[in-house]
């Protein structure tokens, strides 16, 4: 990121945070990070990760592309922020940070025009790879309410996240290729390729490709209020 786009970012949050009335104390409690941080962008002498910022935006209800350059090119400015931050993210934060409302904003796939198309092609799905050699592809042109209908690919060794994760909705998956472990509560299940399961995403779950070759599957999640 250049580095009028940090002053940019800092002069957007104290202009937004003063009309919220919200003291530096008060924004980085709600946002969970550190005042002296929240202060340094703020002066644009640091610019957040992408999680900051997107704790941030929460705090203050507003989405993640207010805080970008306004260039009509929101991907080239969100590229600028650093495209290995999303990676810095397991598929478990992601999936926690999109269930708590926070915005699907450019920063979160890349992807090719979306149209009103009801047919999305192989070559442009919308994508986003995430820590660990985990690949989510979006099989839906657009971003669909309540619901993510997803192409999920796992390299050898990697799993969902360090922990377990449980949130509102329900999920279904059917393997493509490759073999995939569901940790589900107490209990532990093999997939592969061809078997499918449902489970209430209430339950602490997990996925994890103990394999030595690529895991894909089809994955839909259904998000309940």
């Amino acid at each position: 990121m250049q580095p009028d786009h940090a002053r940019a970012i800092g002069e957007k949050l104290r202009a937004v945070r003063q009309e919220r009335q919200m003291s530096l104390r008060d924004l980085a409690d709600k946002a969970e990070i550190s005042a002296s941080m929240l202060s340094q962008i703020e002066t644009g002498k640091t610019f957040p990760s992408v999680r900051s910022l997107y704790s941030i935006a929460a705090a203050l209800a507003v989405t993640v592309d207010y805080f970008f350059p306004e260039q009509g090119n929101e991907i080239a400015a969100a590229e600028e922020m650093g495209v290995t931050s999303v990676g810095e993210m397991t598929a478990s934060e992601m999936r926690d940070a999109r269930l708590r409302g926070e915005p699907q904003g450019v920063i979160e796939y890349s992807r090719h025009a979306e149209t009103p198309s009801p047919i999305v092609h192989a070559k442009s799905r919308p994508l986003i790879e995430l820590k660990g050699g985990v690949t989510w592809s979006r099989l839906t042109a657009l971003a669909e309410s309540g619901a993510e209908f997803l192409e999920i690919s796992y390299a050898p060794g990697a799993m969902s996240g360090e922990n377990m994760s449980h949130h509102e909705g329900r999920e279904f998956g059917m393997v493509l290729e490759g073999e995939l472990i569901v940790e589900l509560g107490f209990e532990s299940y093999r997939l592969s390729a061809g078997d499918s399961m449902i489970f209430e995403s209430t339950t602490p779950h997990r996925l994890v490709n103990n394999g030595s070759g690529q895991m894909r599957a089809i994955w839909v999640v259904l998000s309940r209020p």
